[in-house]
């Protein structure tokens, strides 16, 4: 009996050598000297950061592609000194640039970060930390989903399916606070939100005509919330009797229904769940047993006993007929 038994971390590729054998564990007759090498590889292809916090795991059986569709080779790790703020929470820094960008793990890579308990804000858990990618079109930090926290080990793990912008956020310790009122001639009309009910991830578009009713150029900050949370803000300068159309997009990927304010004007929007309707299953077409007269069979019977019957009198009777 001969048995290969790999190591952890290893999984049993095949046998190399003569005579060729195919099973493992494999029942063998030696008459002869016989050299068999067995061959393992690894299960996963690690790559790591220079200083050691990052490490993405991806299978030896995963397809991993880079942007180019080509098979990837390496993963490049960039520290990001100056990250997108997230509209809530904090960044634990420092952000890693992953690369090559556009890079595509299926099944997903493994992203183990080995965070610095140090520079986690005050009030903050380590369980409620949360890996997140930077959405570029969106401007938004998005959570990844199955993020698991090890503080015992001080590290963070989370599927990828892709490389981009990363980073370790943590949830806000207290209400933002909320901006003092500023005394403005801006006036807020033709308050739009497009679409009022979305997919989650879909981009929304909210426009208000913005004039200035004042008899001097006024510089304003406009200032969008999203249930009570300052979600943008920026500032737009009129002159006397100006208009423009403000335009801010935002989206959110869980469920529900969000309230949006902007000056004076306020709405909804809503992000309904994503339902993956199963397939319905074939239609059958079942025939019913009828308790009535089947004509369409019936017919062409009666028609042909009607002439098997009918015909043969009346040729009787034409040859009486004639026959005198």
């Amino acid at each position: 009996m001969l048995e290969a038994i790999p190591a952890e971390g290893y999984h049993f590729a095949g046998w190399e050598g003569e005579p060729t054998i195919r099973r493992n564990p494999a029942e063998i007759e030696v008459i002869r000297n016989i050299e068999i090498t067995a061959v393992f590889e690894l299960d996963f292809i690690e790559y790591a950061s220079g200083d050691g916090l990052l490490n993405v795991s991806i299978s030896t059986e995963a397809t991993a592609l880079d942007g180019g569709r080509d098979p990837l080779t390496n993963i490049e790790f960039t520290v990001v000194s100056n990250p997108p703020l997230p509209h809530q929470g904090s960044v634990v820094e420092p952000a890693y640039d992953l690369e090559p960008s556009g890079a595509t793990f299926d099944p997903p890579a493994i992203l183990t970060w080995a965070y610095n308990a140090e520079a986690i804000p005050e009030g903050v858990a380590e369980e409620d930390l949360i890996i997140a990618y930077y959405h570029e079109s969106w401007k938004e930090w998005i959570e990844l989903e199955e993020t698991e926290v090890n503080p015992e080990q001080g590290i963070i793990t989370a599927p990828i399916t892709h490389l981009t912008t990363f980073a370790v956020l943590a949830p806000p310790t207290t209400p933002p606070p909320e901006l003092p009122a500023q005394e403005t001639n801006f006036t807020a009309t033709d308050f739009v939100i497009s679409p009022q009910i979305a997919s989650p991830g879909e981009e929304i578009t909210i426009s208000v005509l913005v004039t200035n009713e004042g008899e001097t150029e006024e510089t304003q900050s406009l200032t969008l919330k999203v249930n009570g949370v300052v979600s943008r803000t920026e500032e737009l300068t009129l002159g006397p009797g100006a208009f423009t159309t403000a335009t801010f997009t935002v989206s959110r990927n869980e469920a529900g229904t969000y309230l949006v304010e902007l000056l004076n004007e306020s709405g909804e929007f809503t992000v309904e769940e994503e339902i993956n309707n199963p397939t319905p299953p074939p239609s059958s077409t079942l025939e019913t047993p009828s308790s009535g007269v089947n004509w369409v069979i019936m017919a062409p019977v009666l028609t042909a006993v009607f002439l098997a019957i009918f015909l043969p009198i009346w040729r009787r009777r034409r040859r009486d007929h004639f026959d005198w």
